[in-house]
């Protein structure tokens, strides 16, 4: 089991970074709010130790993702409330970043979930793929279609510019330092 200061650490550098994954894949405040507790309990749960922060904090991901899947599967259908996305997207710096945001969200599960663990969380296709356990074709196909369906959302729209700069940067620090650390940040 983690000893107290390790589970206080690791919930803590670890929060807002799962609040803010599941909010993209959930559309909802509250249920983001459920999915990172979630995974925080799980975490105090644990009985093994984790080979190294990196590992942690991919578990603790794969952990969120689970919990939001389970959400969304009790769930009929998406949160399309506007409020709800409001509530999720005021706290950008820029108007690019809250509609970028939003189209993200709009994405069907599978592709909002390569897109936030390539861009977001920096991972590779290789370390996605063991994550979702998945074949690493399928991470690249997922990521190749998910962009061209943002391309197609985004095209001739002051977004769609900002969206070509963060994916030709291909770095994904672009993308996470423009929004995805900010809605974490001042979730409140």
């Amino acid at each position: 089991m983690l000893c107290k200061e390790e589970f206080e650490r690791a919930a803590r550098e670890n929060a807002q970074r799962l609040y803010a994954h599941a909010a993209v894949l959930l559309r909802s405040a509250s249920d983001a709010e459920d999915a990172a507790e979630e995974a925080i309990y799980q975490l105090f749960k644990r009985k093994k130790p984790f080979e190294s922060e990196e590992h942690c904090r991919a578990w603790l991901v794969r952990v969120t993702v689970n919990a939001s899947l389970k959400i969304l599967r009790r769930r009929k259908h998406f949160s399309d409330d506007p409020q709800e996305l409001e509530k999720l997207t005021e706290h950008f710096e820029y108007p690019e970043q809250s509609e970028l945001f939003r189209a993200v969200s709009c994405l069907d599960g599978k592709y909002k979930t390569v897109i936030l663990l390539y861009y977001y969380e920096n991972m590779s296709a290789q370390e996605i793929a063991r994550a979702l356990k998945i074949s690493v074709t399928a991470v690249t196909t997922r990521l190749d279609r998910a962009r061209k369906q943002l391309k197609e959302k985004l095209e001739g729209s002051n977004e769609y510019e900002y969206f070509k700069r963060q994916i030709n940067g291909n770095n994904g620090a672009a993308i996470h330092g423009a929004g995805y650390c900010d809605l974490g940040e001042n979730k409140g």
